[in-house]
């Protein structure tokens, strides 16, 4: 069985670029991350690293519904 993995954007206020890396760090995060708390949280620490401190991210199939 394979899963498919993919990042859906419902909500941002990011410039294109920094969408487009969310994304590419999201696909990359779910392929060694097995929960979605750990995926947010490593997607946080990578915007904290490349943009500066002060990044929320929520990340989960039911947020938002």
């Amino acid at each position: 069985m394979t899963t498919l993995n993919r990042a859906i954007v419902k909500t941002s206020n990011l410039p294109a670029n920094m969408q487009d890396d969310a994304v590419k760090q999201c696909l990359k995060a779910m392929l060694t991350c097995r929960h979605d708390k750990d995926i947010a949280a490593y997607l946080r620490n990578q915007f904290n690293q490349k943009y500066g401190r002060t990044w929320h991210c929520i990340v989960g199939g039911s947020f938002g519904r």
